[in-house]
């Protein structure tokens, strides 16, 4: 199905596209858009009135919609194109929640792992204060031994 953008930048399509792709008459298309149940605030922002020029140079009415619409409406529609676009759309929302469901699994992978490496580099930090002490200790053992080394050399 083609598209058009809208001054926003949003991608669009009409009602006689819609009605062309899923080989509906373009006034019944018109017409659900028309009844469509839903609130006044989803209709204006989801369906526009437009024109087009038919190939018989007439200007006639139709709608712009945006994806949200137009989802909306092709719900409702029957017949075989109409099944497949739901079926295509149940399996969209099916790997949708896969990817969403091993994003969840990753997370929670990574999270443990920061956990883990979080604990090790505390253990390591609190090791290298232990090397530190032992150290400073060592030197300060080794010092005493050479004042003490230096204390008999001065006395003979």
């Amino acid at each position: 199905m083609n598209s058009i953008v809208n001054n926003n930048g949003e991608l669009m399509t009409t009602s006689k596209l819609v009605a062309d792709y899923f080989s509906k008459a373009h006034r019944d298309v018109v017409r659900a858009i028309d009844n469509i149940e839903c609130s006044d605030k989803f209709r204006a922002a989801n369906f526009t009135r437009s024109s087009y020029t038919s190939p018989q140079n007439k200007v006639l009415q139709c709608f712009n919609m945006t994806k949200d619409g137009f989802y909306f409406l092709a719900m409702g529609f029957t017949g075989e194109k109409a099944s497949r676009f739901r079926e295509g759309f149940i399996d969209e929302f099916k790997e949708m929640e896969k990817g969403l469901l091993n994003t969840d699994a990753e997370m929670t992978r990574l999270s443990t792992q920061g956990k883990k490496i979080k604990v090790m580099g505390s253990e390591w930090s609190k090791f290298g204060h232990d090397i530190n002490k032992q150290k400073k200790a060592h030197d300060k053992s080794v010092a005493l031994l050479i004042d003490k080394v230096q204390y008999k050399l001065n006395l003979k």
